[in-house]
């Protein structure tokens, strides 16, 4: 049986006589995957809160990077060097990253020509504030002591545009 790309049942000086394309491919094939599984969940979201949560939400509460694969980055505004916009995609909805909020150290959002409260975001909303992982403050919702450094969340919702923001902040429990 093959596993990361050597027989178990072989000795060391049989897995090192291995032809090293097998090798190769054996060892990257399951990685390939995982990589592909999660780029492709990011990039079929159903809603603009399914987006977020996929591109901007859960890479920011596991201290990574937003996911951009997939999006058609657009020219710098040259008003605003630290934003970098991806997308529109087909259902119009744009990433936003700005390595330079006016909130925190760096911010990711979803924005989205359109007025819809999901039953998926108040499900979120209402989960986080009845665990304790997410507090209010003002507008935005702050990190509990799960995570450094904490993390804010703000869903803003006009007649024409919503706009789900996530920021990295300095602040430590």
């Amino acid at each position: 049986m093959h596993i990361w790309g050597f027989l178990m049942t072989e000795p060391l000086i049989k897995k090192r006589n291995a032809q090293p394309v097998h090798k190769r491919s054996t060892v990257r094939a399951p990685i390939l995957c995982m990589a592909l599984t999660f780029g492709a969940g990011a990039a079929q979201a159903e809603s603009a809160w399914d987006m977020f949560v996929a591109r901007c939400l859960d890479p920011y509460e596991h201290l990574t990077l937003a996911v951009t694969e997939g999006l058609q980055k657009q020219p710098i505004d040259s008003a605003n060097e630290t934003r970098q916009v991806f997308g529109p995609t087909p259902e119009g909805f744009l990433l936003v990253l700005d390595e330079a909020p006016n909130e925190g150290v760096r911010s990711c959002a979803v924005e989205w020509a359109g007025q819809e409260k999901t039953e998926e975001e108040l499900a979120w909303r209402y989960d986080q504030l009845s665990e304790g992982l997410y507090v209010p403050d003002g507008e935005w919702l702050v990190s509990n002591e799960w995570i450094e450094p904490r993390v804010i969340v703000r869903i803003d919702t006009t007649d024409e545009l919503t706009i789900y923001t996530v920021v990295e902040t300095d602040l430590e429990s």
